[in-house]
């Protein structure tokens, strides 16, 4: 695909997201299909993975912390412990690890369902009744899974607090009281900010850049492995991108 092609492409799913957003922003979008799709990824995204998170968050939480706290003591930076875990960990690191697996989890699902669906032609038979593809398949999966990302994230950093404390514990005696003082001090607004815009716009562009890729999809099923495969790799660009933004802005 060359430069050009790749603009038009970018423009094309810029318009496409930008519709889906607004239909994300009209209540009376919020039927109760609509819902029932909504619930269901919140369900897929945040509840049906649970159990293996809350294991990687408590090893990463201990391993990433234990390290970077043992070595700010080493070398002598202790009043810059929460910075490090606040801004380096928790809004920098956590949101990012999470969108690269729930991209290849999410992602590749949504994409593959709705590049079947066009190649079956059963999106030509929701615009035969008058249903909106976006408002219906798109715009419900991307609300559930901005909702069940941010969630996901949330907890998965109070986890890793909580893991990285009792580690901190065992090895080094640190003070409970120290060690959440020190956390909470370091929490700025900006910092909330970027935690949440960020784990939210991760949660739309993994449905949305899938979706789009499956429903401009050629009728022939020969196109969905290329196609899925294009669209991980977009994936991938589009969150190393929204991350190296996070971390401009981060140090603005």
């Amino acid at each position: 695909m060359s430069f050009i092609n790749y603009i038009a492409h970018f423009l094309k799913y810029y318009s496409f997201s930008v519709v889906c957003f607004l239909y994300a922003l009209n209540p009376r979008n919020y039927n109760p299909a609509n819902r029932k799709v909504l619930i269901k990824q919140i369900y897929y995204v945040a509840l049906e993975i649970l159990p293996a998170f809350i294991i990687l968050s408590i090893l990463f939480g201990a391993v990433v912390m234990g390290f970077l706290v043992s070595k700010a003591i080493e070398y002598n930076l202790k009043e810059y412990i929460g910075q490090l875990i606040v801004q380096a960990v928790l809004v920098e690191l956590t949101p990012f690890m999470i969108a690269l697996i729930i991209s290849f989890r999410t992602g590749l699902r949504v994409g593959a369902k709705t590049a079947i669906m066009k190649v079956n032609s059963e999106l030509n038979t929701l615009k035969m009744f008058d249903i909106d593809v976006v408002n219906y398949l798109v715009m419900p999966r991307a609300v559930g899974n901005m909702l069940g990302f941010l969630s996901l994230v949330f907890l998965s950093s109070v986890i890793m607090v909580a893991s990285g404390y009792v580690f901190l514990f065992l090895n080094m005696g640190m003070d409970v009281k120290l060690f959440l003082s020190t956390i909470i001090s370091a929490i700025t607004l900006k910092d909330i900010f970027l935690f949440v815009i960020k784990s939210m716009i991760y949660g739309f562009i993994i449905v949305t850049i899938p979706s789009f890729d499956g429903i401009i999809i050629k009728k022939r099923y020969f196109e969905i492995p290329p196609t899925l495969s294009k669209t991980i790799t977009s994936l991938f660009i589009v969150i190393l991108f929204v991350e190296v933004l996070s971390l401009s802005l981060e140090f603005l």
